[in-house]
């Protein structure tokens, strides 16, 4: 039985020399992108252990058999390296074609031209690259590094280096990296850092019979994270497929990847806008498919439902998945799409919705209703994510299979009874919710049910300028001004409860502090002590509502207990509204 990987001490004259030393970028890696720091350690490296070490280890390279039939090895983990060598050995060939020539008859060690350019080019009769790039960067890796004259590069601008989509500029900087600090040791020293390289530079080469065992492996073998992704696995698996169906057919293969390559990199542009990791995106895309828990790894439930389906219909179906993300979810401006970004488990509410707006539910509307009180209840009365994690995949099934709201509002009705949900939510917002994670969020949809949606903006909740208020403040007992509570034990139990509490601006906070309810209506509408000349009346509806009170000497000018319990009150009407609850036995 063949070992499913197996490991091998190999010199840089063995990696780059043997018979099986064929090499490939897959299409899933990222591109070339080395840089001067990456380069300065690995010269410094190497010129450190010229003088000192008899033999360098330069780590390890991960190959695996690719999908398709090729003597070609897939590069898993050391492409970087790889690449810089390969640039490197183009520059001593362009650099210095004599290296070593007088050496070669007396030393059976010595590197001459000839081997370097046999690391670079396979000589037989179909003259095979040792090391092929992406196939989209190859005739740029061909022109610039393989068949170009490394000698007359330039060093790139930094400008350019920063262009990782166009890693043409990153061969050309390493080329020059090369170049200079070759000149700068001259010939003869060169001609012993070559030999040094090729004979006592060593790397351990683990050969996988797969590329999923092999990326497994990577991950036990790195610290440092994994480099490939799932996604870059499932890209791997499409193009793979494209490859196989239009082999006999060129042209079309061409243009089938092409048309693949540009929904993939749609993808990764509303990705990257979105500030969602493509591997976050395939996980909602999984659940969506899928309708249940996982029971094996990322890559593997993917390919199972993908694999007997045309891979540019799958890249297509993936682009709609995530336009509707990008659009319906993220750039949304609707006050009830912004209370679902406070909420915890995002993969699964963000999968729900995507499931609805994918398969195209007809009650999309009235599901975000129920969707968002059956989260937000659970998350009040402290549940964990144990909690609704079935019950979510339940509610992709239910909407695939096109069950009315009707029945998806009772089956969560029933959910939120069985486990107790509404009474240990009411329980919690009885007392301190300051402290609570959901307590702002609360705030902002109650301050989001104040207004319309014509002109709304998305409250953050890392958004430093955005407080919640103290009307009466915790260190009310130190304020001559608070002095009605200062013997009164009650308002211990009020303080950090909802009718207490407020949203205020940063500036507006600093001016409102620990002062008197006159002092704080004043910074309230924007004559606070502290940058009261750029300070407006507050943006907040629920502070307004203070103010106004205050102006229409409601409570004679006071927050007494009259306004508080007033205030309490209609913090829970708000709450019954938001969360479709009965909160009568908590009231006043």
């Amino acid at each position: 039985m063949e070992d499913i990987f197996k490991p091998s001490s190999l010199t840089i004259k063995q990696l780059f020399g043997n018979t099986d030393a064929l090499y490939q970028i897959p299409r899933y890696q990222r591109p070339y992108s080395w840089n001067d720091n990456q380069l300065d350690k690995l010269w410094d490296d190497l010129m450190e252990a010229m003088q000192n070490d008899p033999n360098y280890f330069l780590g390890s390279v991960i190959t695996a058999k690719p999908e398709e039939s090729s003597s070609y090895l897939d590069i898993v983990d050391g492409q970087q390296r790889l690449t810089t060598l390969t640039i490197m050995l183009c520059v001593f060939r362009d650099l210095f074609p004599e290296i070593n020539s007088n050496l070669v008859d007396t030393d059976p060690t010595a590197i001459d031209n000839n081997i370097v350019t046999n690391s670079i080019k396979y000589n037989d009769r179909f003259e095979r690259l040792r090391l092929r790039t992406h196939s989209n960067h190859q005739s740029d890796f061909d022109s610039i590094i393989l068949s170009g004259n490394t000698t007359l590069l330039n060093k790139p601008t930094k400008k350019i280096l920063r262009q990782e989509e166009e890693p043409k500029f990153k061969f050309q900087n390493t080329a020059y990296f090369f170049k200079e600090k070759l000149l700068e040791i001259g010939k003869e020293e060169a001609g012993e850092l070559l030999n040094y390289i090729f004979n006592r530079v060593k790397i351990i080469r683990i050969d996988c019979q797969s590329v999923p065992f092999a990326i497994k492996l990577f991950q036990v073998l790195n610290d440092r994270g994994l480099d490939l992704s799932n996604s870059d696995l499932i890209k791997s698996f499409l193009i793979g497929k494209i490859q196989k169906l239009y082999e006999k057919e060129p042209e079309l293969k061409k243009q089938k990847e092409d048309q693949f390559m540009d929904d993939w990199k749609v993808c990764e542009t509303y990705a990257n806008h979105t500030e969602t990791p493509m591997n976050d995106i395939f996980v909602m895309y999984e659940y969506y498919l899928l309708g249940q828990n996982p029971k094996k790894s990322l890559y593997d439930e993917l390919v199972q439902q993908i694999n007997d389906k045309d891979p540019n219909e799958v890249i297509a179906h993936i682009k709609s998945f995530v336009t509707n993300y990008k659009n319906e979810l993220y750039d949304k401006e609707d006050k009830i799409i912004y209370s679902f970004w406070y909420l915890r488990w995002a993969m699964y509410w963000r999968s729900i919705l995507l499931t609805a707006l994918t398969e195209d539910y007809k009650e999309y509307d009235k599901l975000l209703i129920v969707l968002r009180r059956f989260y937000y209840l659970n998350w009040i009365a402290g549940f964990t994510l144990t909690k609704i994690k079935q019950t979510s995949f339940n509610l992709i099934r239910w909407i695939k299979e096109n069950k009315d709201i009707e029945f998806i509002s009772n089956e969560l009705d029933k959910n939120l009874k069985q486990n107790s949900a509404i009474s240990r939510a009411i329980d919690n917002l009885e007392g301190e919710i300051y402290f609570d994670k959901w307590c702002k969020p609360l705030l902002f949809m109650i301050e989001y049910n104040q207004s319309d949606d014509s002109n709304l903006n998305f409250l953050s909740i890392g958004e430093r300028n955005v407080h919640i208020e103290h009307v009466v403040p915790r260190a009310y007992h130190s304020k001559a001004e608070w002095d009605i509570y200062h013997n009164d034990d009650k308002i211990e139990d009020w303080l950090n409860s909802g009718g207490n509490l407020t949203l205020l601006s940063g500036f507006k906070n600093i001016s409102a502090s620990n002062e008197g309810f006159d002092r704080k209506i004043g910074a309230y509408n924007g004559k606070g002590h502290y940058n009261a000349d750029k300070d407006g009346i507050t943006s907040f509806q629920i502070t307004q509502k203070i103010v106004n009170d205050y102006n229409s000497n409601k409570y004679q000018k006071e927050w007494n207990w009259n306004a508080i319990t007033d205030r309490w009150n209609w913090f829970c009407e708000e709450v019954e509204i938001l969360l479709d609850i009965d909160l009568t036995k908590i009231k006043e």
